[in-house]
């Protein structure tokens, strides 16, 4: 007895495959620190803390009578404190991923690579919220000291009429110049011996500059420039763009910052280091570990300028 097999004719698209990359990509991020270069660094320090001591300032008193007693003074000195934060990171790979993944390697490398990129962002954060909040002085460097309103650049600063919340203006960049330099913390000498004046903005205060009616075309023109990153200096500041400066959401006031490199200080104590292992206590589970310590703190208030930018 013949027996009929049937057979369904489908359609030429229900036969079609569905293929994956054999490499890995990446999502857009900030790949290096943009404040390293910008700060004075010391690396491989070590201890619990580490201690700037630091001599200040003298002055004469006028004699106004003869041969009179000898009268001492103290000198005066100053303690500014630096503790390490420490961070770490560990991915694992199971033993099998690389079986099940097929054509496409375990994405090892660019595990590494991602580590390192996010290392340099925290780092930067590190030094923002260093430069920006609390800082820790006295002798046994329990004293903490904040930035003083005076070294504020408030979000409605004018030179002059009525007052009004503002992105960055020219007007505040002269502001922030101006106490800088009431407070001898800058003058153009200070870059002969290899100073700068820096300060940290993000694109949106770039575009605020760009869109003040104040500036002339050639002040424009330079403006333009730091958005389009062919130059990095105006007005005497070196501008560096980085987008992870904090933003008050109550308020829409970012605050940007203003300082001399001097002034600025960052340790390291153990620079990112990665380490792979197998760890024979989770089934042999391939480990990819970094971490790194670091810190950050002003060595003088003085040195340094908040500036509050309203956005929009």
């Amino acid at each position: 007895m013949n027996k009929k097999v049937s057979r369904i004719m489908a359609a030429i698209e229900s036969n079609y495959q569905v293929k994956y990359s054999d490499k890995w990509g990446s999502l857009l991020q900030q790949e290096a620190s943009r404040l390293e270069q910008y700060v004075t660094l010391e690396r491989d320090l070590s201890g619990k803390v580490v201690y700037f001591d630091q001599y200040g300032l003298l002055d004469f008193e006028e004699k106004r009578v003869r041969i009179s007693s000898t009268v001492l003074s103290e000198a005066p000195t100053y303690r500014r404190a630096l503790y390490p934060r420490i961070f770490s990171k560990a991915i694992a790979f199971d033993e099998y991923d690389a079986k099940k993944l097929g054509d496409i390697d375990i994405p090892v490398s660019k595990t590494i690579e991602g580590l390192r990129y996010a290392a340099a962002r925290r780092m930067d954060d590190v030094m923002i919220e260093g430069f920006l909040g609390e800082n820790v002085i006295g002798d046994t460097g329990t004293q903490k000291v904040a930035l003083p309103a005076a070294q504020t650049v408030d979000a409605n600063y004018v030179e002059s009429g009525t007052k009004a919340n503002s992105n960055l203006t020219v007007a505040k960049l002269r502001r922030a110049l101006s106490i800088l330099q009431q407070n001898e913390a800058w003058s153009p000498e200070n870059r002969n011996y290899g100073d700068e004046l820096v300060i940290a903005v993000t694109s949106n205060q770039i575009q605020s500059l760009m869109r003040e009616t104040e500036v002339t075309s050639y002040d424009f023109n330079s403006v333009r420039a730091l958005a389009d990153g062919t130059i990095n200096s105006f007005m005497g500041f070196k501008f560096v763009r980085i987008e992870r400066l904090p933003k008050d959401t109550a308020s829409n006031n970012r605050s940007c910052l203003a300082w001399v490199k001097s002034k600025a200080q960052f340790g390291i104590w153990d620079d990112f280091k990665v380490k792979l292992s197998v760890r024979d206590d989770l089934e042999e589970s391939l480990q990819v570990r970094a971490k790194f310590a670091c810190g950050a703190t002003r060595l003088q208030e003085e040195g340094f300028v908040k500036i509050l930018c309203t956005e929009a």
